[in-house]
C-alpha cells in the first residue's frame, strides 16, 4: 500500500509569535515578520516613508514635538529645538522659519520637553530645574516669569497634559520648596487656568519611597492614570466647580491600581481600543476599565501575562538604558511602539500590534540613520495620517510610498534650499523595504523522518515586485533557497516547487528584493512519511 500524500500549510496568516517554539505555533501565525502587515490574511510589505522637510531642520536636533488645532480646524505640527521651534502644516506642508526662544533660554535635552496645547496657547516643560515656556500661536515665545504674577504658580514640570479643561503637570506646587517631592508629585490647574493652581490640588504618590512618577494619562469619567516606574494610580478629580478659575471639588482622591508593574517610559503610553497601552521593565501592558455595576465602580481589569508576550524575544532586545526613550501611538487599529533595539540609543524599530487582528504583526526596521523622535498623527486630505518625527530629519509621513524615501537629494531639487509648498517624490534617496516572512515549522503533527516533495505558494505583486523563496528543513538541518520569482506584469501567481527533502520538520521563508510590495496569501508543503528508523539526526 503506498504511502499516504500528507498536507500542511497556512490558508493566510493573521499573527506573529517569535517567542515559542514555531512547531507549536497555531495555523495562521508566522515565527517572524519584518516589515509586513498582515489584513485579511493576506501578508504585505508595508507601505514606506515619504519624506517632508529638508533644509529648515537638517543639522539641528529635534528634542520635542506636539500639535495644535487652527483656526480652520487643522492640526498643525510643532517641533523643539534647542533655541526655538517650528510649526509644519501637514495638508499644505508648509513648515514655518523659526520662532526663537527668550534670549539666553536653550533646550539641550528631550527629557521632561513635553509640547501641549491648551486653552488657545502651546506650553512647553522643560524639566524640573527651569520655567516652562509658553507660545501665544502668533508672537514671540515667552518664558513663564520667577516672580508672583500671572503665570507664577505653573510648576516647573517634567511632563504635561490637558485634560478635562484642566492642565496637569508632573512636578511640585510652586509653594512646596521640597525639591525631593518633584518626583513624586503631580499638580493640576484651575479650571480653564493656567495661571492658577491651588496647593490643596498637588498629589503626592509613595513619598519618600523607591518610585517616581513617570507619565500622566485620560482614564475614565473624570479620572485619570498616574503610571510610576513601579506601580500605577488614579486621580478622581471630583465633582461640580467648573467655572472658570476654580479649584478642584472637595470630593476628589487618589487610589491605587497596580502595585506590581509600572512604566518605564513616558512617551509609550497610548489610549487604544478603550484602554492604555504603555512599556514597562517586563514589557508591554494593556490595562482597560471595567463596570462592576455602577459608574463609580469603573475599575481596572488586567491579565497576567503582558500584551507583548508572543514577541518577548524582541521586547528583551530593548536596550534598557535608552528605553525610556521610547515612543508610541494607536493609529488605523494598531499601537505602533517605536524603540532601541540591542546597542541603539535611537528608536530604530518599530513593534506593530493590530488590535482587529488582537496580534503583534510586525517588527518594523528602516535604512539606516533613521530613528523615530515622536509620532504625529494629522489630517491631510481630510484623513487622518500618521507622521514620524526624525531626530534630526524633520517629518515623513509614515505608510505611503512603495518605498522608504530617506538619505540624501537625488536631482532637483538639490540641496541647501528652503522647503517648498510640495517636495517631488523623486527629491530623495528610494530604499528597498526588506521584507522578510518566516511561516510556523509544518511538522505534520509528527517528529519522525518525512520527505518533503512540494511547496505551494500563492504569491502576487505590482510589476517589478522581486520575492526569493527559501526552506529550512530541521534534523537533518538545511536551508536551500527555492524559488526567485520576478514579476513583469502586476499578476498573481501559483508556485509549486520541488524540495526533495528529508527532514522532521520544514519552514518557508519569504524576502523580498525590489522597490515594490509584494503579497504572500497562502502557503503549503506536501509530504510522505517515511519508514520509521532508529537512526538519530541532527
Amino acid at each position: 500500500m503506498p504511502n499516504e500524500v500528507l498536507r500542511d500549510g497556512d490558508i493566510g496568516f493573521v499573527g506573529l509569535n517569535s517567542r515559542d517554539n514555531p512547531s507549536t505555533l497555531p495555523a495562521g501565525t508566522v515565527s517572524l515578520s519584518q516589515n509586513f502587515r498582515l489584513d485579511r490574511g493576506v501578508a504585505t510589505v508595508r507601505k514606506g516613508l515619504q519624506r517632508k522637510t529638508s533644509f529648515a531642520l537638517v543639522g539641528q536636533t529635534v528634542y520635542g514635538s506636539g500639535c495644535y488645532l487652527d483656526t480652520n480646524g487643522q492640526e498643525v505640527f510643532i517641533v523643539i529645538v534647542a533655541d526655538g521651534l517650528y510649526s509644519y502644516n501637514p495638508q499644505t506642508e508648509f513648515i514655518s522659519t523659526k520662532v526663537n526662544f527668550p534670549v539666553g533660554v536653550t533646550i539641550t535635552t528631550s527629557d521632561g520637553c513635553d509640547v501641549v496645547h491648551a486653552v488657545d496657547r502651546v506650553f512647553i516643560s522643560r524639566g524640573f530645574g527651569y520655567r516652562p515656556l509658553m507660545w501665544d500661536l502668533s508672537g514671540s515665545i515667552t518664558e513663564l516669569p520667577l516672580t508672583p504674577t500671572a503665570g507664577h504658580e505653573f510648576p516647573n514640570c517634567t511632563g504635561l497634559l490637558y485634560y478635562s479643561n484642566r492642565l496637569i503637570a508632573l512636578g511640585k506646587h510652586h509653594l512646596d520648596t521640597d525639591l525631593k517631592r518633584n518626583r513624586d508629585t503631580v499638580s493640576v490647574s484651575n479650571y480653564l487656568d493656567y495661571q492658577h493652581w491651588d496647593a490643596l490640588d498637588a498629589f503626592s504618590f509613595n513619598e519618600g519611597g523607591n518610585d517616581e512618577v513617570v507619565s500622566v494619562s485620560p482614564w475614565t469619567l473624570n479620572e485619570f492614570l498616574v503610571l510610576m516606574r513601579n506601580s500605577i494610580f488614579y486621580v478622581n478629580i471630583g465633582l461640580g466647580r467648573y467655572a472658570d478659575g476654580e479649584q478642584l471639588g472637595t470630593t476628589s482622591f487618589i487610589k491605587t491600581l497596580v502595585t506590581d508593574i509600572g512604566c518605564s517610559a513616558k512617551r509609550s503610553v497610548v489610549l487604544a481600543n478603550g484602554g492604555v497601552v504603555f512599556l514597562s521593565d517586563n514589557g508591554v501592558y494593556f490595562l482597560s476599565p471595567q463596570s462592576v455595576g455602577s459608574n463609580e465602580s469603573v475599575r481596572l481589569l488586567t491579565v497576567a501575562d503582558p500584551l507583548s508576550s508572543p514577541i518577548d524575544d524582541v521586547i528583551q532586545r530593548i536596550n534598557k538604558n535608552a528605553s525610556k526613550r521610547s515612543v508610541a501611538t494607536y493609529w488605523n487599529n494598531r499601537y505602533y511602539l517605536a524603540v532601541p533595539l540591542d546597542t541603539s540609543t535611537d528608536n530604530n524599530a518599530i513593534l506593530v500590534y493590530n488590535f482587529i487582528l488582537k496580534a503583534w504583526e510586525s517588527v518594523d526596521v528602516y535604512p539606516a540613520g533613521f530613528d523615530v523622535a515622536s509620532f504625529l498623527i494629522g489630517k491631510k486630505d481630510n484623513q487622518r495620517r500618521l507622521f514620524a518625527v526624525d531626530g534630526d530629519q524633520g517629518f515623513f509621513l509614515m505608510e505611503q510610498l512603495e518605498y522608504d524615501e530617506y538619505g540624501p537629494a537625488t536631482g532637483t531639487p538639490v540641496l541647501p534650499f528652503f522647503l517648498p509648498a510640495t517636495i517631488s517624490t523623486a527629491s530623495f534617496t528610494p530604499n528597498t523595504i526588506n521584507g522578510i516572512l518566516e511561516t510556523r515549522r509544518y511538522t505534520f503533527n509528527s517528529i519522525g523522518d518525512k520527505r518533503f516533495s512540494t511547496s505551494e505558494v500563492e504569491l502576487s505583486s505590482n510589476a517589478g515586485g522581486q520575492v526569493r523563496t527559501s526552506i529550512d528543513v530541521y534534523n537533518p538541518d538545511v536551508t536551500t533557497i527555492t524559488d526567485s520569482l520576478g514579476f513583469a506584469t502586476t499578476e498573481d501567481s501559483t508556485r509549486r516547487i520541488p524540495i526533495r527533502k528529508i527532514g522532521s520538520g520544514i519552514k518557508l521563508k519569504f524576502e523580498t528584493l525590489s522597490l515594490q510590495r509584494p503579497s504572500v496569501r497562502s502557503a503549503y508543503i506536501y509530504a510522505i512519511n517515511q519508514f520509521k528508523t532508529n537512526q538519530s539526526k541532527k
